[in-house]
C-alpha cells in the first residue's frame, strides 16, 4: 500500500479483518457514533475551494473602482486574510475572473482553514450572513442534491442499526436524501438542530446537524436561517448560545456514551475541539481503551485532529504516546472506501450471525467456520468486483439485498426502485439467537450462501448477481463452463408458490434453482396435474433446510447441495 494515494476496498477489508478487527466488532454492536464532516459530500455538494472561489468571484463581479464600494472592501478584506506575498497580489487580475487569476490556487490554499474569518467578512450594511445567503446563493446551491455513496452507506448502516447517532456540520440535506432514496424518509433520522427537534417522534438514528441545516432554512427561513453556523464569530458563540443548549448537552452525553468514528471531518473548528475536550477533562476515555475510543478516517491525522486528540486523552498522555496513538486512532482509507468496506463487512458479520444460529446439529465448530468462510469469500469477491465503481456497488447492495428479502419472505419480485429491507434493524449481537429470526427462513439462507461461497472459491462455479430491477432475476446466478442458473431463495414451500404466481420464475424454466430453508412438498399437493418439483428440465427445488439439519459434516453438506443444484 505504500505510495498509493488510496488504498482498495479489498485492502481495507483486510485492515478491518486485522489491525482494527476489535474496533469493527464494536462498531457491528452499536457502540460508535459517526461524527461526519464536509469530505463525505465533496462531490456532492460545492466543496470548501468552490466556495472560496465562489466568494472570490461573487465580490469581483461586483467590484467597482469607487473608493467606497463595499464590495471591492470587501474583496480586499477577503485577500488580505489570504497575507498575500508580493508576486501573487501581482496576480490578482480584477478585470479576469477569479479562476483564472494565475495566483488563485495559493489564495484557497492561503484561506483553506480561515474560512469561517471568510464569511465573517461584511458587506456595506448588508446582514451579517449575505456571503453565505446571496453570495454562495444558498437556496440554490444546498436544494434538490442527489446523494453519494457515502450518504448510502451510511443510511444503510443506520437502518441495519449498527449506527444510531450521528453528529456533523455539514447543512447539506445528502443524508436525508440517501434515506428518502432508500425509502425510509421520515423514518431514518430524526434531525436535530436544536432541542425542540429532539421533542419530535423517534427515528432509526438521530442527526444532529450542529451547525444548522440547509433544508430547514430553506423551507422555515425565519427560524433556522439565523441557526446557520458559518462565521467565526458563530463558531465561538455556539458555545453559548442558549439555542443550541440542549444539543450541546446531548452531545457531550454522546461523547461519553459511545465511542467515535470520525469521517471526513478536519475538527478545525474550535466548538468541536472545545466539545471534546470537555469530554477529556472528566478522563471519560483513556488513549490505550480497547476499542479504541476515537477513530479517524484518514491517511495522515492533520494537526486539528491531533488537538482533538490531545485535549481528549490528555497532554501528557498525548505527549508521551503520541506515536502509538497516532497509529492506533487512524484507518488510512478515505470516506467512499471506509464506507463502502464498513458496510460490505457489517452485512457479512450479520449473515455470519445467521449461519452460525441455523439449525445444524451436526456440524461442529470447524464446519461452521468454513461455512463462515464461503460468505468471507463472497464479501471479498463483491469487493473487487465493485472497486472500478464503488457508487454502482453501493446501489446494487442496497437493490439486491432489498430484492433477496422480498422473493425470500414475502414471495414478491417487484420492479422498479426498491425500498432497502435490512437484514436485521438490530445491531450484531442482538441477533444472535433472536427468536424473531426463527421462521423468517434467513438463517438456512445464510448457510446456503456459505456452500455458494466455497463453491465459488473452489472454482466449482462463478457467482453473479443479476440486474436487481429485473423482477426474473434471483438472488445471484451460478455459472459453470456449461450452464447458468438463477438461484431464489425462499423462506417456505407458500413462498415458492408465491414467487411463481408473481412471475418471478415458471414451472417450466429450466435455468432456474430454488434453495428453500423449509421443506419442499410436491407440486402435486398444489397442482395434481403436474409432476413431482425437481422432475428432469424444471426448476431445482432443494430442501435445504433439512440437508442442513441431516449432514454429518460440512464436505457431506457441500456434495448434496453441490448435487441437488445439478448445472
Amino acid at each position: 500500500m505504500t505510495g498509493k494515494k488510496e488504498i482498495s476496498i479489498v485492502e481495507t477489508l483486510e485492515l478491518l479483518d486485522e489491525k482494527f478487527a476489535n474496533v469493527i466488532n464494536h462498531f457491528s454492536q452499536g457502540e460508535y457514533a459517526f461524527w461526519l464532516g464536509s469530505a463525505i459530500s465533496k462531490e456532492r455538494v460545492i466543496g470548501l475551494d468552490g466556495v472560496l472561489s465562489k466568494l472570490l468571484e461573487f465580490l469581483r463581479s461586483r467590484a467597482t473602482q469607487d473608493f467606497d464600494c463595499p464590495f471591492k472592501k470587501s474583496l480586499n478584506e477577503v485577500l488580505a486574510i489570504a497575507d498575500l506575498s508580493a508576486e501573487e497580489t501581482e496576480q490578482v487580475d480584477l478585470e479576469q475572473p477569479a479562476n483564472e487569476w494565475l495566483c488563485i490556487n495559493a489564495i484557497i490554499d492561503k484561506l483553506w482553514n480561515s474560512y469561517s474569518d471568510v464569511l465573517s467578512v461584511r458587506v456595506g450594511e448588508e446582514p451579517l450572513d449575505y456571503l453565505l445567503w446571496d453570495g454562495l446563493e444558498f437556496k440554490t446551491t444546498f436544494a434538490n442534491q442527489e446523494p453519494d455513496l457515502e450518504h448510502l452507506a451510511i443510511g444503510m448502516l443506520v437502518l441495519e442499526g449498527v449506527v444510531k447517532d450521528i453528529a456533523t456540520a455539514n447543512w447539506d440535506g445528502l443524508l436525508e436524501a440517501a434515506m428518502r432514496k432508500l425509502g425510509h424518509e421520515g423514518t431514518g433520522y430524526q434531525v436535530t438542530v436544536t432541542g425542540q427537534d429532539l421533542q419530535g417522534p423517534e427515528a432509526c438514528a438521530k442527526l444532529y446537524k450542529f451547525h444548522g441545516c440547509a433544508l430547514r432554512a430553506i423551507d422555515d427561513e425565519d427560524n433556522y436561517r439565523k441557526l446557520l453556523v458559518a462565521r467565526d464569530a458563530q463558531i465561538i458563540g455556539w458555545l453559548t448560545n442558549d439555542n443550541f443548549k440542549m444539543v450541546r448537552e446531548q452531545l457531550h452525553s454522546l461523547l461519553q456514551r459511545r465511542r467515535t468514528l470520525m469521517i471526513g471531518l478536519s475538527a478545525q473548528d474550535s466548538n468541536i475541539k472545545t466539545l471534546f475536550g470537555g469530554v477529556g477533562e472528566g478522563k471519560f476515555w483513556q488513549w490505550d481503551n480497547s476499542p479504541t475510543p476515537i477513530v479517524i478516517s484518514s491517511k495522515n491525522v492533520g494537526n486539528d485532529q491531533k488537538t482533538l486528540l490531545n485535549v481528549t486523552y490528555g497532554p501528557e498522555a498525548f505527549e508521551e504516546h503520541e506515536k502509538e496513538i497516532l497509529d492506533r486512532s487512524a484507518i488510512p482509507a478515505y470516506s467512499k472506501t471506509l464506507l463502502t468496506a464498513l458496510l460490505l463487512d457489517i452485512l457479512t458479520k450479520k449473515l455470519v450471525t445467521l449461519a452460525c444460529d441455523a439449525n445444524a446439529p451436526k456440524l461442529t465448530g470447524d464446519d461452521r467456520e468454513r461455512v463462515c468462510f464461503g460468505l468471507k469469500h463472497l464479501r471479498n469477491r463483491t469487493a473487487r468486483a465493485g472497486e472500478s465503481n464503488s457508487r454502482n456497488l453501493v446501489e446494487k447492495i442496497a437493490l439486491t439485498t432489498a430484492r433477496a428479502r422480498h422473493q425470500l419472505q414475502d414471495g414478491e419480485s417487484p420492479t422498479g426502485p426498491l425500498n432497502y429491507y435490512p437484514l436485521d434493524n438490530a445491531p450484531l449481537h442482538l441477533m444472535q439467537g433472536k427468536q424473531a429470526l426463527f421462521a423468517t427462513g434467513m438463517r438456512e439462507a445464510a448457510a446456503a450462501l456459505g456452500i455458494v461461497g466455497l463453491a465459488d472459491q473452489k472454482g466449482e462455479w462463478v457467482v453473479t448477481v443479476d440486474d436487481p430491477k429485473n423482477a426474473n432475476s434471483g438472488a445471484l446466478r451460478l455459472t459453470t463452463q456449461h450452464a447458468t442458473s438463477r438461484v431464489f431463495l425462499a423462506a417456505n414451500d407458500h413462498v415458492i408458490t408465491e414467487l411463481i404466481n408473481c412471475g418471478a420464475f415458471s414451472e417450466d424454466d429450466t435455468d432456474t434453482v430454488v434453495v428453500c430453508s423449509k421443506n419442499v412438498s410436491s407440486r402435486q399437493q398444489r397442482n395434481p396435474s403436474a409432476n413431482l418439483r425437481g422432475a428432469r428440465g424444471e426448476p431445482r427445488f432443494i430442501s435445504f433446510g433439512p440437508m442442513l439439519e441431516a449432514s454429518d459434516d460440512v464436505d457431506s453438506l457441500y456434495d448434496s447441495f453441490r448435487k441437488e443444484v445439478a448445472i
